[in-house]
């Protein structure tokens, strides 16, 4: 760059130096003018060469080769920052939430029947239900008995007497009832349901709730009320009795509005086909979840699933786990 400089200010010299010169001058300007000429030739003639000879080198296979290892490094370098910088988010987003204290659980080991470190002796498992209100005479009934040992057996009712509406109008198996929004189809709306919520008493005080589910988190991140669930991925088996076969599809969607940025909405999918009598519902949660810090505490910064999804389990899942809640 600098010898073209000097080159460009020598023909500059030249063409002012050429007036008023004697005939002897004029030549040797000339001659000049003609070196330097000469002299931008050669840098051209020098610069193609070095060109050809560049590319002569990084047209060659190991050049290539280098060359295309150099981009593939660049590429993976770009991955592996895009991905840092996610995680670094991710972390930033996923609450630190303390461990919790699962002190008024037991949790069986896989789906036997038998909880260790039982310590409320020999206890009636009942299921409720069975007449309108509460405060009726055999709304809840005995459908079997916790030994002193924490093992225990039930048996769900052969035939429920159904007297309610439909399963249209269900409060678990519908939409509307918890203020959420969509379209349920039903193979036959004039079934009958009875979902089978259980309880274990002891000389008629409540002890504590019985619940199958994958793991602990799954009852305690879950509230039934607001149909939304926080925690790790999994599922829970509920028992429900219907009187005739049919089969549910669609989707409901609660609005969760609190404001403040704090609104978000869960999808419940319905995918069931049941059959007359006892049904074992799983509600399964995964995929995407959208984060909410209600703030006070590390306690109240949650991630909850965006959709909850309700199949029929055939049988008693293999990891399942019966789990029971102290009252």
């Amino acid at each position: 760059m600098r010898t073209q400089l000097f080159v460009a200010m020598l023909f500059l010299i030249f063409s002012v130096g050429c007036k008023g010169q004697t005939p002897e001058q004029k030549k040797q300007i000339e001659e000049m003018q003609k070196n330097a000429e000469k002299m931008q030739q050669d840098m051209e003639k020098k610069g193609m060469e070095a060109q050809r000879q560049y590319d002569s080198i990084m047209n060659t296979p190991q050049v290539k080769k280098i060359m295309q290892q150099t981009e593939a490094m660049e590429a993976q370098a770009k991955i592996d920052r895009d991905k840092r910088a996610a995680e670094k988010q991710e972390k930033v987003q996923k609450p630190n939430i303390p461990k919790k204290d699962y002190d008024e659980y037991l949790v069986s080991k896989g789906n036997t029947k038998k909880f260790d470190n039982w310590a409320y002796g020999e206890a009636d498992i009942m299921m409720g239900g069975f007449a309108t209100r509460i405060t009726d005479p055999g709304y809840y009934k005995k459908i079997g008995t916790v030994k002193a040992d924490g093992s225990f057996n039930l048996q769900l009712p052969a035939i429920v007497d159904i007297k309610k509406n439909g399963i249209a109008n269900s409060r678990w198996l519908s939409c509307g009832y918890f203020g959420d929004k969509g379209k349920i189809e039903y193979s036959n709306t004039n079934t009958g349901v009875k979902v089978g919520y259980i309880q274990i008493k002891k000389n008629e005080n409540l002890v504590g709730l019985l619940s199958i589910a994958s793991s602990v988190e799954l009852i305690e991140g879950w509230n039934p009320i607001q149909g939304h669930y926080h925690d790790i991925p999994g599922y829970r088996l509920e028992w429900f009795y219907v009187t005739g076969e049919t089969s549910v599809k669609g989707q409901c969607v609660k609005e969760n509005r609190y404001g403040e940025g704090k609104d978000f909405d869960i999808t419940t999918v319905f995918d069931m086909q049941l059959k007359p009598g006892w049904n074992l519902l799983k509600r399964e949660y995964d995929g995407p979840r959208i984060f909410v810090d209600w703030g006070e505490g590390e306690h109240n910064k949650h991630s909850y699933y965006k959709e909850e999804k309700i199949t029929v389990a055939p049988s008693m899942l293999s990891n399942a786990k019966w789990i029971f809640r102290a009252n």
